[in-house]
This record gives structure tokens, C-alpha cells and sequence, in this order.
């Protein structure tokens, strides 16, 4: 096993590209490059083809896919070793749960075992068990061989009894040894091996490509922050400077400190090792940053510290007032620095931000005006909304079946554009059916029965079924009949046009209706796939377009099926467990953006992607939200015993602000929102921030000892004069901002009186109550209204969910009839 060093991305690149060109593999041969994640697979397919000219055959696979197949060709294929996968072994840990759990867990789960609770543990539980067979694979073996009265090691002993030792770690462990005798070539299907950009990888994946060396050639190209090594250095507590070498790197990188510890483990069976070290050129504060970590240079004194100049914009802070603002100012950048560089383009910038959830609506609405000044652009890591539409549609369905049947609820569905034919409804159709149903006085509710269940009155009034018989009787009768049927007042529609228009909708609300009542109740698995099946063929349409997402959405719920059946799980679960389960499976079926794609690349901030950009821009660094809290969960036993290769949130984002850092070529630029949900004081930046500023200030100084990368306070908005007029440190370019704040500056146009004539018309002799209350509660509404006889609708056709609090005119002969008998 060969091991290449380096601290840039592109110069192990170029050593992959000499690999592959000085020893081309046969034209049907894959070049196997193993890689962490997809924006690394897109940025080296790039990277190669720029470097090799016309080449193929590549492929990218992760870490455990390549172990997968290599454990099949070494001890066979294991038809157990699925069941071990979090979907399925969720669903053997909750069987297990319902026939015992442990006394641990009783009052957790409660004593009659809820199964949407008890599958919601089991999942959390899983995921767990499949951390240890990762970074604890010896405590899971030692829980087998030893058993232990503790509830987790009595689960997992239980778990292994009814599975068998076919978890990965015990496979690998038994394909060690068979790996290092070296397998026959030919029962594999790749001649060598590359693992690319490894910055951390799990200790027991390591011993498995170091065994596997001995049968094919491998080659790691590892990433390093710095040439020193570092495994060694014991960082500082968070918020505390060290005193010896790099500081900053000290307790930003443990994620390399660990990682250099796990290649020790490895180092008998390297047959060679290549540094590709580049050390960067200090041409201004950014590179000479970025050298300082390279070469973990302590500090110097105060008096022996470089000047840098303050216009020196390499490294730039900007405090905003929230993510409307960072995304503008960040668009303003962008702009600034592509027409200030013409050898930039779009596709050499990134904006990363650690909550793309709620940045990249954001940035879509900033980045994506139009104009003359529009910048092109791709959101990575969101799903795409072509692909995941139908997902979309079939999860609103079952959210409807399992909701109060409120009349929004329903007219929203009807939007759904991979309804069948018959069940689409054009705009002008779904403001007529909205027209047709207030009169009819449909709220919420599918009939007396229903509400019942919703631990409501057994009233049918407003419910759809009487909403649907009012209409239907008008239609059956004159427009001059008035007369009462079986407690229903007829409703006249005043064309055939809308009777096939309520026959279509109350055709869709039928089959609704029905899967509703059998939904209503807990079911098996298998009954929930049947039913789930039946309602996909019954309401959308299977063309070319979808016939894709049908299919997959199909064989999500024949999954969930088959892993209950074949974990012997037999409990009867909710309908909200079921689109919980089933939103999870399609989620992950929903392909993302693809990375570098063109434009701006804007995704999320995350470790173990470390693709260069001439321009990275961080976004949404304030202390609430980065870096975020270590997600593991109370019970997880690897909180407590950290071992080089363990991963956690906070050191992984920790650990991509450092990637950040390195990976930019010419420019840095880190917003953060002084707007808090929190405080009212405004947010505080992420303390990585404090500590990129004391660490460049401990390093440079400015001209007579100014400090450096001082945070650049914006105004509240993009059109305050500060920016057009030179006071502020950060101009704007926008010519639409720029009319605004002119108009800004101009004095206040003179008011000029609008007299508003009304018909003359002697007042009421008599004022009721509710009238009055009117005039003294709005004036102003009460004259548009009274006087000038306008009226800008009824609130409650908006809201037509509501209950009724007073009795339409309608209604008020069914009421009196009510009350008279």
C-alpha cells in the first residue's frame, strides 16, 4: 500500500492523473477512485478530464460499497448481512422490544409498548449499534462472547441470536486474515485501488484496505492541514489559545490530529510513501494564513509581527442583520469580484452556509432576479424539485387522510399536478369549487362519525358530506324551492358546469373517504402496503414523466413490507408511522443538485469535501448555529470514551471552517446574522470566528498596530445612502438599490388631499349593536364599507377551516327549524 501526502486538493489529483497516465488500466477495466462524498466525485471527474484529456471508464464508489463487494469475493455472500443495514435492524430491535423489553426501557416505552414509540427508539437505537460496529467493534464482540445485564449488551446479545455474527465488523474480521493471504485477482472485479482525499476514515475501514493491499494495489492520497505531524498535539479547550505551534490548527483540526493516529495502526503494511506538500505564497493575509498552518508556526513576538495592509481584503467579516441581508451582501461581493477579475468565473465560486434549509430559499430569491447583473447559480445538497414532486404529492395525500379534512386541506391536494386526469382542476375551477363550498358551508370533516373520532360533537352540519348533499339537492331541484330534505337545505348551482364540477371533486373526496376509514386504525405492515398500493392506483396517474417516481414510490412501500415480514415484526402502527417511514425511505431516493454544475455553487458546510475555490464564501456563522452541538444521544457509549477516528457534529464542523480556510485560493469572505431569534440583542458571531481573528491578530498587525479582519457592520438595508456615498467601507453597485436610496435623500413630497365624494343619504334612524361596534372598533373599514359601499370580501372565505360563529342566511331556516321542533 502506497501513501501520498498533501495539503492541496489539485496536487493529489495530479498524482492520481500521473498514476493513471504513465499505466493506462484496459479500455473495459474500471479505474476504482473510492471517494467521501459526491462534490469530491464531481470536482476530480473535472479534475481529471482537465488533466488527461479523453478518458472513462471511471468509477466513484464510497468506502463501504467497495468493502461490500471485496467481503463478497473473500468469505461469500452473506444473505444475513442486509438485516444488519439501520432500515432493516430497526424493525428486529422493535420486535424484540414487544415481546421483552428490558426493565431499563419499560417506563420509556410504557407498558403496553406503543408501537409508533417503540419503532421510533428502535430506529434511534440502531443507528447507534451501527456507530459501534463501525468505531466499537471489539465492544460489540465482547458483548457477545461475555453477555452482560446492561440493557443495550443484553439487546445486542439478543440481536446476534436472531441475526447471527453477519454485522460488518464481524465479516471483515473474518476476511482479515483470507485478505492478507491475498485473494485471486481475477475474483475481483478491479486491478487496483485509489482512495482519494482522505482526511479521516474509520480505523477498522483502514485495516481493511491495508489487508486488502496484499491482493491489489492500493494507493491512500491523504489530506493534511499541515507537513508537521500532529497526532500528538493535545489541543486546547475550546475559547483557550495554545502556547506552542499553531493555535488555531491546534484546536480546529483534531479530526487530522486523530487521523494521523490511525495511520500508525497501518504503517507495517506501507511499501511506500510521496509528499506532494505545497506550501502556499504569502501574497496577502489569506495565503500567508494559510502557510502559517502548513508549516504550524508559533507565533512571533508583538514587535517582530508583519504589517499587512487594511485594504487587504483576502479575509473579510461581515455582521448582517439576518440571511436576507448576508445573502445580498454576499451577492454584492460576488459581483465586485467578478468584474474586478475577468479570470474569474461563476464556477469558481462556493457559498456554503451550515443551515442551508433556511439560506437557500434565500439566496434562490437574491441570486436568482433578474437583470442585467444576474449571476447564475445551482443550490447543491436540496432535493430537486422536478424529481421529488410526486413524493411530494403522495405524502400530502396521506397527510389528508390523517388531518381533519378541512376544506384548505383538500383544495391543496387538488393542486397536485400528477393527479389523474379526471382528478386536475384548473385555477379558474379550483376559485369556483372555493365559491361552491363556502356556500355550502363546508368547514372541516368528513361527516358526524368523524368528528366523533376527533373527540368532537357528533355534528353533521358544515361537514362534507352535508356540504356535498346541499349541493347535490340543488341541483335536483328549482332554484325557487326552499323546502327542507332530511335536515339539508338545498344549495341551487346556477349551471350543469358546476354539477360535473362537484361530481369530480366529491368523486376524488369519496376515494379519500373510504381509505380514511380503513386508515382510521392501527394496521400490520403488509395491510398498510395493500392499502397504500391500492390508493397510488386509484389517484395518480403512471405516464412517461412519472412512471419513474411510481415505480419508486412502489417499491419504497414493498421495502417497508419485506423488512417487517422478514424481522418478524407484527405490530399494528399508526398511520403517521407509516408516512414517517415511508417520507424517510423517499427522501433518500430524491436525487440532490449536482455538485458544480454551473454557476455559483452554493450547498451546505460539511467535512470531508475539500474541493477548491478561487472564492469561498461561509454564511450563517453566528454562535447559536454553528458549530452545532454533538448530536449523540445519552445513552450512545461513545461519547464518553473518544478514540482517534471518532467522529462528533462539533469537531466536524470545526473541522470544515478549517477545510473552508484551506481550500480558498484567493478569497475568504464570512457573514454571520446579528438578528437573533434568541436574544434581543442580535446574535454574537460563532466563536471560530473569535478565534480566526485572534489568531490572525496574534500573527500580523495592521499599520500602527491596528488591528486586522475587524467585522464590517452593515445597515438594516441594501439601499442605505452609506453605501453610494463612500462612508462606509462596503460599497454597493446595484443601480436599482442606488434609485432607492436617491429617493431616500429627496425631501417628502407634499401631501396632497384626495377627497373622497360619497352619495348623500340620510342616516338610519336606528343603529344595531354589532353596527356600532364596527364604527368604534375601524373607523376607517366602517366608512369603506357603510359609506362608500366597498367591500373587499368575506375573511372567512379565506379561511374556511374555521368553526362557525355566526349563522349565515343560509343556514338560518335549518337552525330555526332545528329549534322549533
Amino acid at each position: 500500500m502506497e501513501l501520498i501526502r498533501s495539503n492541496q486538493t489539485e496536487n493529489l489529483a495530479d498524482a492520481l492523473a500521473s498514476l493513471i497516465r504513465e499505466s493506462p488500466l484496459g479500455p473495459f477495466q474500471n479505474e476504482v477512485i473510492v471517494v467521501q462524498s459526491r462534490g469530491m466525485e464531481r470536482w476530480l471527474t473535472l479534475a481529471l478530464a482537465e488533466r488527461l484529456g479523453v478518458w472513462g471508464n471511471p468509477s466513484f464508489p464510497f468506502p463501504r460499497a467497495v468493502i461490500e463487494e471485496v467481503l463478497e469475493c473473500a468469505i461469500g455472500r452473506s444473505e444475513m448481512a442486509p438485516a444488519y443495514t439501520p432500515d432493516r435492524l430497526k424493525w428486529t430491535i422493535a420486535r424484540l422490544l414487544q415481546d421483552s423489553a428490558p426493565e431499563e426501557l419499560i417506563s420509556y416505552l410504557g407498558a403496553e409498548a406503543d408501537p409508533d414509540r417503540v419503532l421510533r427508539f428502535a430506529a434511534s437505537l440502531s443507528a447507534v449499534y451501527d456507530d459501534y460496529v463501525v468505531y466499537r467493534p471489539t465492544l460489540l464482540s465482547d458483548w457477545v462472547e461475555r453477555p452482560s445485564t446492561r440493557w443495550q449488551p443484553e439487546l445486542w446479545h439478543r440481536v446476534a441470536q436472531a441475526l447471527g455474527p453477519h454485522d460488518l465488523a464481524s465479516r471483515i474480521r473474518e476476511a482479515l486474515p483470507r485478505l492478507r493471504r491475498g485473494l485471486d485477482p481475477s475474483e475481483l472485479s478491479f486491478e487496483r485501488l485509489h482512495v482519494f482525499a482522505l482526511e479521516t476514515i474509520p480505523p477498522l475501514f483502514l485495516q481493511f484496505f491495508s489487508a486488502l493491499s496484499h491482493s491489489v494495489p492500493t494507493t491512500l492520497y491523504v489530506l493534511e492541514p499541515s507537513k508537521e505531524y500532529l497526532a500528538d498535539v493535545l489541543p486546547s479547550p475550546e475559547g483557550q489559545a495554545s502556547t506552542d505551534g499553531h493555535a488555531f490548527l491546534s484546536n480546529v483540526g483534531r479530526l487530522s490530529h486523530g487521523f494521523q493516529q490511525v495511520l500508525l495502526s497501518v504503517d507495517h503494511d506501507l511499501s511506500g510513501q510521496r509528499d506532494a506538500y505545497q506550501p502556499a505564497e504569502r501574497t496577502n493575509l489569506l495565503s500567508s494564513l494559510q502557510a502559517d498552518i502548513f508549516d504550524f508556526r508559533s507565533p512571533p513576538a508583538p514587535a517582530d509581527r508583519p504589517v499587512r495592509s487594511l485594504s487587504d481584503s483576502s479575509i473579510t467579516l461581515h455582521a448582517c442583520a439576518g440571511p436576507t441581508r448576508e445573502a445580498q451582501v454576499v451577492f454584492e461581493a460576488v459581483q465586485g469580484a467578478l468584474e474586478e477579475d475577468p479570470t474569474l468565473e461563476p464556477e469558481d465560486i462556493v457559498v456554503m452556509a451550515p443551515d442551508l434549509e433556511t439560506y437557500a430559499p434565500v439566496f434562490r430569491a437574491v441570486f436568482g432576479q433578474r437583470g442585467r447583473h444576474r449571476i447564475p447559480y445551482e443550490v447543491h445538497d436540496r432535493l430537486t424539485r422536478e424529481d421529488a414532486r410526486f413524493y411530494d404529492d403522495v405524502l400530502a395525500v396521506l397527510d389528508v387522510l390523517d388531518s381533519r379534512f378541512s376544506v384548505l386541506d383538500l383544495l391543496r391536494l387538488i393542486d397536485a399536478s400528477s393527479m389523474r386526469e379526471d382528478f386536475r382542476f384548473s385555477p379558474e375551477e379550483r376559485a369556483r369549487l372555493t365559491e361552491l363550498l363556502s356556500a355550502a358551508g363546508v368547514r372541516w370533516g368528513i361527516d358526524a362519525e368523524h368528528r366523533a373520532e376527533l373527540a368532537f360533537p357528533a355534528e353533521p352540519l358544515h361537514t362534507w358530506r352535508a356540504g356535498f348533499g346541499r349541493l347535490f339537492l340543488g341541483f335536483a331541484s328549482s332554484p325557487e324551492d326552499t323546502g327542507v330534505f332530511e335536515g339539508l337545505l338545498p344549495r341551487g348551482a346556477p349551471s350543469l358546469e358546476d354539477a360535473a364540477l362537484v361530481a369530480r371533486l366529491s368523486r376524488l373526496a369519496e376515494t379519500l373517504f373510504e381509505v380514511q376509514r380503513q386508515a382510521r386504525h392501527p394496521r400490520s405492515m403488509g395491510d398498510w402496503a395493500e392499502l397504500i398500493e391500492g390508493l397510488c392506483t386509484s389517484l395518480f396517474s403512471e405516464d412517461d414523466e412519472s412512471s419513474a417516481a411510481v415505480r419508486v414510490v412502489r417499491e419504497a412501500i414493498r421495502n417497508l413490507k419485506e423488512s417487517a415480514e422478514q424481522s418478524g415484526f407484527d405490530g399494528a402502527l399508526p398511520l403517521k408511522t407509516i408516512r414517517r417511514e415511508l417520507a424517510g425511505l423517499l427522501l433518500r431516493e430524491t436525487p440532490a443538485v449536482g455538485f458544480m454544475q454551473r454557476g455559483v455553487t452554493i450547498a451546505e458546510l460539511v467535512p470531508l469535501r475539500p474541493v477548491p475555490f478561487r472564492l469561498v464564501c461561509l454564511v450563517g456563522l453566528s454562535e447559536e448555529s454553528f458549530p452545532r452541538a454533538d448530536k449523540r444521544l445519552s445513552f450512545d457509549e461513545t461519547r464518553d470514551s473518544h478514540r482517534p477516528g471518532d467522529r462528533n457534529q462539533r469537531h466536524d464542523d470545526r473541522h470544515a471552517f478549517l477545510q473552508a480556510i484551506l481550500c480558498a485560493r484567493d478569497r475568504l469572505i464570512v457573514t454571520y446574522g446579528t438578528a437573533s431569534s434568541r436574544s434581543r440583542d442580535g446574535a454574537s458571531p460563532s466563536p471560530l470566528l473569535w478565534e480566526l481573528r485572534e489568531t490572525v491578530n496574534r500573527y500580523y498587525q495592521g499599520p500602527d498596530e491596528a488591528p486586522l479582519i475587524e467585522p464590517i457592520k452593515h445597515p438594516r438595508h441594501a439601499f442605505d445612502t452609506s453605501y453610494f456615498d463612500g462612508s462606509a467601507p462596503f460599497q454597493s453597485s446595484s443601480r436599482r438599490y442606488l434609485h432607492i436610496a436617491e429617493a431616500l435623500r429627496e425631501p417628502p413630497a407634499e401631501r396632497v388631499a384626495v377627497e373622497l365624494r360619497a352619495e348623500a343619504r340620510e342616516p338610519d334612524p336606528l343603529v344595531s349593536m354589532a353596527e356600532l361596534a364596527t364604527w368604534l372598533w375601524n373607523p376607517v373599514a366602517a366608512f369603506i364599507d357603510k359609506v362608500l359601499r366597498t367591500q373587499f370580501g368575506d375573511s372567512e372565505l379565506y379561511e374556511p377551516t374555521s368553526a362557525v360563529t355566526k349563522i349565515a342566511a343560509l343556514d338560518a331556516s335549518v337552525v330555526g327549524n332545528t329549534a322549533l321542533r
